[in-house]
């Protein structure tokens, strides 16, 4: 069983430009830095958006289909007071990922996301919950406010009634947005006062992954994803199992879930590969069990959901 646990459903008017521009400026500089020339990112952002845009997961279907994915947990992002409100209000964006799941109901789960600073943020993600069917909370930190902010506290506490878990970003982004507000260590404040909440830290902090790692090993309710890691395993795999095989042997397989961030990585790593590197690792330096791959890979997501 293969889940991916962290996929974002996106489409036209759903991400302002300045946020597409942000990840395309990034990519161009990654290409251009053998000779110090970046490519034009302006001229990513058209063949960008053709791969990124699905508001109804036909696309994420068929990218399952053909890697060998089970079922995804899908969420759009809200970045708006950041980057600039998008066209698409985020009503009408969660709206689309609940619909996404009631079309492919055997292979999708949704999560709500919303910035806690707007004024309906609690009362949307109530009927998200009770009304559109959505199984837990998406949070950006990185749009400009800390995961410990008081304002953020009123959806922590439905998450709490509600019996179902966030999923908070955490390490850096493109701009316009801000990586300070996502480091690892302020999601301890929120584990600390939320102790029976169940706390999906994104992406492990991407290079702040051994913050990520001290939270976790003095807050049992918080959880990494290793969503976004792709990069890491393609630069260096030996490093990228060294820090696999020292997560899993301070908290444990059960609290380590697999993802891709698709769409946005799966034109640097796809799908198929990145299931291919955690089943099958291509190091002889560090081992994992079969059981412990299998946890990781589907089995400890399900059992969170469950």
């Amino acid at each position: 069983m293969n889940i991916d646990s962290h996929v974002h459903l996106v489409d036209e008017g759903w991400i302002h430009d300045s946020f597409l521009f942000g990840i395309a400026r990034v990519a161009a500089t990654g290409a251009g830095k053998v000779s110090g020339e970046p490519a034009d990112p302006l001229a990513l952002l058209a063949p960008m958006k053709t791969r990124l845009f699905d508001s109804t997961g036909n696309k994420l279907i068929a990218t399952m289909d053909a890697a060998g994915v089970d079922r995804s947990c899908i969420f759009a992002l809200d970045y708006g007071l950041a980057t600039g409100e998008p066209g698409v209000p985020m009503a009408e964006q969660n709206k689309a990922v609940a619909a996404a799941v009631k079309r492919f109901p055997d292979r999708l789960t949704g999560f709500f996301t919303i910035d806690p600073r707007r004024k309906e943020a609690t009362e949307l993600f109530a009927r998200a919950v009770e009304d559109w069917g959505l199984k837990g909370l998406k949070l950006h930190p990185a749009a400009g406010f800390f995961p410990y902010d008081q304002i953020v506290y009123p959806l922590y506490e439905k998450c709490v009634e509600y019996k179902v878990p966030v999923l908070i970003h955490t390490g850096g982004q493109p701009g316009p947005l801000k990586s300070r507000f996502a480091r690892p260590v302020y999601v301890d404040d929120v584990a600390g006062d939320f102790p029976s909440l169940p706390i999906i830290m994104a992406h492990c902090g991407h290079d702040w992954w051994e913050e990520a790692l001290m939270v976790c090993n003095v807050k049992p309710n918080c959880n990494v994803d290793i969503s976004g890691l792709q990069r890491k395993y393609l630069s260096d795999p030996t490093s990228f199992y060294g820090m696999l095989r020292k997560i899993v042997d301070h908290i444990g397989p059960w609290r380590v879930f697999f993802g891709t961030d698709g769409p946005y990585l799966n034109g640097v790593c796809p799908v198929d590969k990145w299931i291919k590197a955690l089943r099958g690792p291509d190091t002889h330096d560090f081992s994992f069990t079969q059981e412990e791959v299998d946890i990781i890979m589907g089995r400890a997501f399900a059992r969170l959901l469950s």
